[in-house]
C-alpha cells in the first residue's frame, strides 16, 4: 500500500511541476507594454485583433470598373447613377452618385430599422399582432392586400416588406413609426427625404435620395451601428432573400450572396427602378447602388443586371490578380 501511495505522490509531483512551468512561461510572456501597444497603436484595431490580416492587398482601385460602367451607360444613353464601395476599407467609385431620385421602396429600409429598434426597446416584439385596416390594403405592390387576415405579427409584416417590398405591409408598419423618430433616423443617415408621408408612400420631396446616401444605410446594418448584431444580421438575411433576383439578372453564380433592396414606382410622368445591396464574394464585401429613371422594368432590370455583373467580375478578377501577386514568393 505504501509503495502505491509513493507512486501517486511522484505522479502528482510531476503534474504540479508541469503546471508550474506553464505558469512561469505565461507570466514571462505577458508584457503590459505589449498589451498597451496592441490596443493603442497607430494601426487599425482590426490588425491587432486579427480581424484584418496585414499585407491583405484589399481592393482600393476602381478606376477600370468606373470606365467600363461609364462606357456602358453612355453607349446605351441611360439615365442611371451608380455608387460602389468596398466596405472593408472604404475605397469607392461613383457615376453621378449624388444625384437625387425618387426613393421608391428603398425608403422601407429605414422603416424596418426603426421597427426593429422599437423591438429592442421593448415597445414591440416580433410576435406583436398589428391590425390591418382597410385603408392599408393596396395592390400597388405585393400580394398581402388579398389576405383575409385582420391582423398579422410584426415578423411576418417585416418579412413581406423586406423580401417582397409589399406596400400593404409597409403601410401597416408605418402606423408604428413616430414621424419625429423617423426624421431623426433619416437625418442620422443624411437622407434628405421628408418623413411626413402622403398616402403612406409618397414623400413631399421625392428627388432627394441618392446612391451615395444609400451606402450609409447598408453600412449601418453591416457594421451594426444602430441595431444589435443579431437584428442587423436578421434584416440583412431578409434582404438576401429578395423577390427580385438580382443575381440571376446579373448572371452571377447562385452561391454568391447578395443582400439587397429594390424599389420600383411611378411618380408623375417618371418611372424609377433602383437596386442597392452588398455582394459577398469570399472575403470581399462590396456595396453597390444603382438608380434608374425613365426605363421600363425590362430595360431597368437589364441595365442593373449588366452593371452588377461588371462589379462582380471586376472584384473577382482583381482579387485573383492581387492574390497571385501576394503569394508568388511562396510558390
Amino acid at each position: 500500500m505504501g509503495l502505491k501511495f509513493k507512486y501517486i505522490a511522484i505522479f502528482e509531483f510531476f503534474i504540479i511541476a508541469i503546471l508550474l512551468v506553464f505558469l512561469i512561461y505565461a507570466l514571462k510572456s505577458f508584457n503590459p507594454q505589449n498589451q498597451k501597444e496592441s490596443t493603442s497603436g497607430l494601426l487599425s484595431p482590426r490588425i491587432y485583433s486579427g480581424l484584418l490580416k496585414p499585407e491583405s492587398f484589399m481592393i482600393v482601385n476602381f478606376a477600370e470598373l468606373k470606365e467600363k460602367i461609364q462606357s456602358y451607360v453612355t453607349k446605351n444613353n441611360l439615365n442611371v447613377s451608380v455608387y460602389v464601395e468596398n466596405f472593408r476599407n472604404g475605397a469607392y467609385m461613383g457615376i453621378n452618385e449624388k444625384n437625387g431620385f425618387f426613393p421608391a421602396s428603398l425608403i422601407k429600409l429605414p422603416v424596418a430599422i426603426l421597427i426593429t429598434k422599437k423591438i429592442e426597446d421593448g415597445k414591440l416584439s416580433f410576435d406583436t399582432m398589428l391590425e390591418i385596416e382597410d385603408s392599408d390594403r393596396t395592390s400597388s405592390y405585393g400580394e398581402l392586400y388579398k389576405t383575409e387576415e385582420k391582423q398579422l405579427p410584426v415578423r411576418i409584416l417585416l418579412e413581406k416588406m423586406m423580401k417582397e417590398s409589399d406596400n400593404t405591409a409597409f403601410r401597416v408598419l408605418l402606423h408604428e413609426v413616430d414621424v419625429e423618430d423617423f426624421q431623426l433616423v433619416l437625418d442620422y443617415y443624411n437622407i434628405e427625404v421628408n418623413a411626413d408621408f402622403q398616402d403612406g408612400e409618397t414623400a413631399k420631396h421625392p428627388n432627394l435620395l441618392s446612391p451615395k446616401a444609400m451606402s450609409t444605410l447598408f453600412s449601418s446594418l453591416y457594421f451594426s451601428t444602430v441595431l444589435e448584431p443579431d437584428n442587423s444580421e436578421y434584416l440583412l438575411s431578409l434582404l438576401s432573400d429578395s423577390a427580385f433576383n438580382v443575381g440571376q439578372a446579373a448572371n452571377i453564380p447562385n452561391h454568391i450572396t447578395i443582400a439587397h433592396k429594390f424599389g420600383e414606382t411611378h411618380y408623375g410622368d417618371f418611372r424609377y427602378f433602383h437596386d442597392c445591396g452588398i455582394i459577398y464574394i469570399n472575403e470581399s464585401r462590396v456595396f453597390y447602388c444603382i438608380m434608374t429613371k425613365d426605363l421600363d422594368e425590362k430595360q431597368a432590370t437589364e441595365a442593373i443586371g449588366s452593371i452588377v455583373n461588371e462589379i462582380y467580375n471586376y472584384v473577382k478578377n482583381t482579387r485573383a490578380k492581387l492574390d497571385k501577386y501576394k503569394y508568388k514568393d511562396e510558390d
